[in-house]
């Protein structure tokens, strides 16, 4: 190997994070070129993923590891969210023995990810959505995560909560949301604030807090709610349940027994 090709390998391996995916675009910027990368293939001290997409040779990448270079590499907005976000930040995980792993993906805008990182067979499916419902403050309440050799970013559990409502009841039911609320004991009251005003989302800002005063969290007494525009009129999200009275949503019939001192 020649005294080029070992010192651009050596800046790539210097700057490439164990546990990641390196992109031809990143390897772009240390002089590497696609006729270097089937060389470095061969010897071998890469193993490519698909196109334009590679880890190292021997390393074991999931896809944390590939949502970093999405990130980091090909500068996409996309966060790791809702219930990921939750369950990244400590909140539980209730999968069933058996059961494959669902990994929650949001960008605020339309957002082409990669084919390889759509196609590349993850031990954890992905669902990637465009949500859009903090217009006015697109990276309000998003964190990093540190996953040991590298960092992702993803919300912190104060927007994954509104995230997780977002999507009921098509991809998580009112019982799990549930438990996740009752969980979030801690959440900033002043982060909460701003997430119910900036929220666009008539029906995640019910339904937040809707649970948030079901399970009596502790911050809730402390929110402003006559400064989030709650919108008019009902909103069915429980297919066949009752009427919340309160706030105007639809819940499932075994919610019948809750009891909210300040319903009408």
């Amino acid at each position: 190997m020649t005294g080029e090709k070992r010192n651009i390998l050596n800046q790539i391996l210097r700057n490439w994070p164990k546990g990641t995916v390196g992109t031809l675009a990143w390897f772009r910027e240390y002089g590497g070129y696609q006729q270097l990368l089937d060389y470095y293939q061969k010897a071998p001290w890469v193993t490519k993923i698909g196109s334009g997409a590679y880890i190292q040779h021997g390393d074991t990448v999931d896809w944390r590891g590939g949502l970093y270079a999405v990130q980091n590499q090909l500068n996409l907005f996309v966060h790791a969210g809702g219930k990921t976000a939750l369950e990244l930040s400590g909140f539980g995980h209730n999968l069933q023995l058996g059961q494959t792993a669902k990994v929650y993906l949001f960008a605020s805008e339309k957002i082409q990810l990669p084919k390889w990182f759509i196609k590349h067979p993850w031990e954890d499916q992905l669902c990637f959505k465009q949500l859009n419902i903090f217009q006015s403050r697109p990276d309000f309440g998003l964190m990093h995560f540190n996953t040991g050799n590298f960092e992702i970013k993803g919300s912190a559990p104060e927007r994954a909560m509104f995230e997780l409502c977002a999507l009921i009841p098509n991809y998580h039911s009112f019982e799990e949301a549930g438990h996740f609320m009752e969980s979030l004991l801690t959440l900033r009251c002043e982060y909460v604030q701003t997430l119910l005003e900036a929220c666009s989302s008539i029906k995640a800002k019910r339904l937040f807090l809707y649970f948030a005063d079901t399970y009596s969290m502790p911050w809730f007494q402390k929110l402003d709610i006559k400064n989030i525009d709650l919108g008019k009129g009902k909103r069915q999200v429980a297919a066949n349940g009752i009427l919340n009275k309160k706030y105007q949503i639809t819940v499932p019939d075994e919610t019948k027994s809750i009891r909210l001192t300040d319903i009408p």
